[in-house]
């Protein structure tokens, strides 16, 4: 069965409502850090005395699990099979952070958080982040995959590269991410990006949180991807699974950008159509406080695809695409 299509008030109430729960989150913040303070003592005391240690479950970008799964299970993402294990975890809502984190140079300005949650919030949004996947370097040290999780991945991975082009996937994505800026520009939406070059260091952690202090209503991760079998290619757009404490709140939205995306970026570009993908595995998705969608554009592992990909005129397709659906989306349809 189809799902309805929320109209331009619902979309306005969900704002409204996301942001009157960031707000709630904030006044609890010297709570739970006070909190966090005291578990972290009393924990530190009983290993202490018990002598024992504690093992983490690691994975890449790409793979892992929703908390409440107790079992190993096996996932496949653009960079091959792996099997982790995850532990079962009850995770409070997050805070947010009260300032944007510190990073290498390469980031725009963004709004405060004190700043956003003073905007009135019947107010339309009207700004929109771009995650441009992926960076030069590689981060292969661990970071939760959600909030209170002890399920842990790869903070940044170095994402795939062109079979014919030899281009990194991060390239690629940065040069997309520059023309689908200047296309939101020109329809008159604010744009905040993550990074503007490839020397970075950036987590997906901390690209959720500047997403999560840009006062923005929608956070767009541009990725390309890549498989196995070299005939794979085709658009598909990911978006959240409903999991509560983590992105119950922003489920129903990032499904309606998801939606709008997927079906302007196959009308645009003729790509094959593999529809939309719920996924319960990405850092970046389950510490995001806003709709937060992934558009996985094409097949770099596909020579044809691959080469699609690398020229100005078909990223332009893609830019435009995907900004005429982040219009509608905050226009409320």
């Amino acid at each position: 069965m189809a799902n309805r299509s929320p109209d331009k008030e619902e979309t306005r109430l969900l704002i409204r409502r996301l942001r009157q729960q960031r707000l709630r989150r904030r006044r609890w913040v010297a709570l739970l850090i006070l909190a966090g303070l005291v578990v972290s003592i009393a924990g530190g005391i009983a290993l202490a005395l018990s002598g024992g240690d504690t093992t983490t479950s690691t994975s890449d970008e790409g793979t892992g699990a929703a908390p409440g799964n107790v079992a190993p299970e096996t996932m496949e993402d653009a960079t091959g099979t792996r099997t982790v294990s995850v532990t079962a975890t009850t995770a409070p809502k997050r805070p947010v952070a009260t300032h944007a984190p510190e990073t290498t140079g390469g980031t725009a300005t963004i709004a405060s958080a004190d700043r956003a949650s003073a905007v009135d919030p019947s107010a339309e949004q009207k700004t929109v982040v771009i995650d441009p996947g992926h960076q030069g370097p590689q981060d292969l040290t661990y970071e939760p995959i959600g909030p209170g999780s002890s399920t842990t991945k790869h903070k940044m991975s170095s994402g795939t590269s062109g079979t014919s082009t030899g281009l990194a996937e991060s390239v690629v994505n940065l040069q997309i991410s520059f023309k689908l800026r200047d296309e939101l520009e020109a329809r008159g939406i604010n744009v905040v990006m993550t990074r503007t070059t490839q020397e970075v260091n950036i987590s997906n952690v901390e690209r959720a949180q500047i997403a999560n202090e840009s006062g923005a209503a929608l956070f767009i991760r541009v990725h390309c991807d890549a498989f196995d079998n070299s005939s794979a290619r085709g658009i598909h757009v990911l978006y959240p699974v409903d999991i509560p404490g983590w992105t119950d709140d922003i489920y129903t939205a990032s499904r309606r950008a998801a939606q709008l995306t997927q079906a302007a970026l196959v009308d645009a570009t003729g790509a094959p159509d593999r529809g939309l993908d719920e996924r319960d595995d990405m850092t970046g998705f389950n510490w995001s406080d806003i709709p937060v969608i992934m558009p996985e554009l094409g097949f770099m592992t596909n020579p044809e695809e691959d080469q699609l990909l690398a020229t100005d005129s078909y990223q332009q397709k893609l830019a435009s695409a995907m900004a005429d659906a982040a219009l509608r989306f905050l226009q409320g349809e």
